[in-house]
């Protein structure tokens, strides 16, 4: 038999040695489902969610050549990067490599095929972050889950920031990145104009910057000097760029259109701050490579200000939704009536909810009074004295509910799916990013309490 292949090609040794291991594909499927990461499969409605998102063009047109996922696909390569952990690079690796990876992402890869293209994670966030619907989705999610969850009329919410990856921002490394990413568009529209390299005093400039960044000790009044002098050199590098697409009448790419579009209103930001024009700034950039963050102010021990996407959460039963998502500073003590809306049209009923204390103010108490919600909000003036161990006790177990669960679940997101620090490039990425992280920690607690009911099932 060996032979007799070695005659035909290489092609159908491997083919060959496919059917011998699993002769039938309802074989090899079955064996997947009873993998980790079928069980995981099954806990998903990947056909659902699909319908919620448009297909690409490319594969409305069918132009061109076969695309590697659809928009099924494009779905399952989200779920799959926050479940493993792994990079854009390595997770088109492992595909390659693992058939269970590839059943998960409905594609069956023949012996001879490689998925050369690792960016396609990085094109499916993208995509599907331009086209995602949040409300549609989690609606499927929740009547797809709810047969797995028990106290779905008890819930409980509160607020984290999902931090972004960028350096720690300060005044004078924002001014002089600034600075940098200017003498740069300067000099490449110079080369494109077939003049020298400007001239202009930018190593010196540099000097002054990085000696100020080794000093261990920064006073208030350093500080305030160098910022001076490099707003002024800023605004020469912005007005020699003027000048010269004036004189030349050409123009920037929209990239560096954009860019430049950015750093005035930085300029300006810190302009307006420095001379004392105004005491805080409002809409402040802090990154020019991210200009939609903004510093999210906590309060917590550890770290004060936050930089990234805050987000007001609502879990039931131990499984968490986005009520609110925004890259501004909000007060999540408004929220409450909204989080018990999203929890009326996810799953009914509401009679139990546990919040921290910034969501206890008299609106919330009598909004929760008047449609009959008990709360853990410690309560105000006398009470029955029948009714005080009672309301004690509902108290206890929501805060224990909330402090274990609710707050456990941040850690369990950030530290397991990829949600410690977000690697996304742009607004519509991570928001993607930060909705899978999420749903994947969700998809991933349904299937453990599957599992555990059918070891149940079995030892009965």
């Amino acid at each position: 038999m060996a032979q007799n292949v070695y005659k035909v090609g290489q092609r159908l040794i491997f083919k060959s040695m496919t059917n011998l291991l699993f002769p039938h594909e309802n074989l090899l499927h079955k064996k997947f489902l009873q993998t980790d990461l079928g069980q995981l499969y099954l806990s998903i409605p990947f056909d659902e969610l699909s319908m919620t998102i448009e297909p690409p063009a490319q594969s409305k047109s069918g132009k061109g050549c076969r695309p590697w996922f659809d928009v099924r696909g494009g779905i399952a390569l989200q779920f799959l990067k926050h479940y493993l952990g792994l990079s854009d690079d390595m997770l088109i690796r492992r595909i390659n490599t693992d058939w269970s990876m590839q059943y998960f992402c409905g594609i069956q890869l023949k012996p001879t095929e490689v998925i050369k293209d690792v960016n396609l994670p990085s094109y499916w966030r993208g995509y599907i972050g331009s086209h995602l619907d949040i409300k549609s989705m989690q609606h499927i999610l929740s009547r797809h889950w709810g047969k797995d969850m028990e106290h779905t009329h008890i819930s409980g919410e509160d607020a984290t920031c999902y931090e972004s990856r960028i350096s720690y921002p300060t005044p004078v490394k924002l001014v002089w990145s600034c600075c940098h990413s200017v003498y740069l568009i300067y000099n490449d529209i110079r080369k494109k104009l077939n003049l020298r390299i400007s001239r202009c005093n930018y190593q010196d400039q540099k000097k002054v910057f990085l000696s100020y960044q080794k000093t261990k000790k920064k006073s208030k009044r350093q500080e305030r000097k160098l910022l001076k002098k490099l707003l002024k050199f800023l605004f020469r590098l912005l007005t020699l760029v003027k000048d010269i697409l004036e004189q030349n009448k050409t123009g920037v790419t929209w990239k560096q259109a954009r860019q430049l579009r950015i750093i005035n209103t930085a300029y300006a930001q810190q302009h307006s701050k420095v001379y004392g024009e105004v005491e805080q700034i409002k809409d402040r950039i802090v990154s020019l490579s991210k200009p939609y963050i903004r510093p999210i102010v906590r309060g917590k021990e550890t770290k004060v200000v936050e930089f990234g996407a805050k987000v007001n959460k609502l879990q039931v039963d131990g499984i968490s939704f986005i009520e609110h998502f925004s890259y501004d500073a909000f007060n999540e003590g408004t929220r409450l009536h909204n989080c018990i809306c999203l929890h009326r049209e996810l799953f009914g009923r509401s009679t139990h909810h546990s919040a921290d204390k910034i969501y206890a103010t008299n609106a919330n108490r009598r909004y929760c009074t008047s449609e009959k919600i008990v709360t853990n909000f410690e309560p105000k003036g006398r009470q029955k004295q029948q009714h005080i161990e009672q309301n004690k006790a509902m108290r206890t177990v929501l805060n224990k509910e909330r402090g274990i669960r609710l707050e456990g679940s941040f850690g369990n997101e950030k530290n397991h799916y990829l949600l410690q620090k977000v690697n996304a490039r742009n607004a519509t990425t991570e928001k993607c990013w930060i909705f899978f992280g999420m749903m994947t920690a969700n998809a991933s607690i349904i299937t453990n309490r599957r599992q555990e009911k059918a070891k149940q099932k079995q030892a009965a």
